[in-house]
């Protein structure tokens, strides 16, 4: 079946419903039949058509809603989340069950060399010895 636009099919629909509700074409038996077929189907096209054109502005107003409502939510679960972060405080490991992600403590800074493979001293290379660290610079709080 080819694909017509629904003005068109509305159009024909008329103008054949125009050219069969004639005296002479109602004569014959079938017709008169055929033609109440024609107009209820011409009825249920318009009101379809009339229905499909008020449910697409209200699809449009509902998606427009929609649009409105996520936007209000979005806000409104950032104000929960900082109300929870508030109450719980910033560092509370409790804050991921609200998909909140507390502040924790940075790692210790690794010592120096621990990403380099280990030095391997052959048995005729002297230790280094250890280098005393003089009090001035750590003083002591007596």
């Amino acid at each position: 079946m080819p694909k017509t636009a629904l003005a068109d099919m509305l159009l024909e629909q008329d103008s054949l419903y125009a050219a069969i509700d004639r005296p002479e074409i109602l004569a014959l038996p079938y017709m008169q039949e055929l033609r109440d077929e024609l107009d209820a189907m011409i009825k249920v096209t318009k009101t379809l058509a009339h229905e499909q054109a008020s449910l697409e502005g209200r699809r449009q107003a509902v998606t427009q809603e929609l649009r409105i409502a996520k936007s209000q939510s979005r806000d409104l679960m950032v104000r929960v989340r900082a109300a929870v972060r508030s109450h719980l405080g910033h560092r509370n490991e409790g804050l991921v069950l609200y998909r909140i992600r507390p502040i924790r403590r940075r790692s210790r800074a690794l010592p120096e060399g621990a990403g380099l493979p280990p030095m391997t001293l052959s048995p005729s290379t002297p230790r280094p010895e250890p280098v005393p660290v003089p009090d001035a610079v750590f003083p002591s709080e007596d």
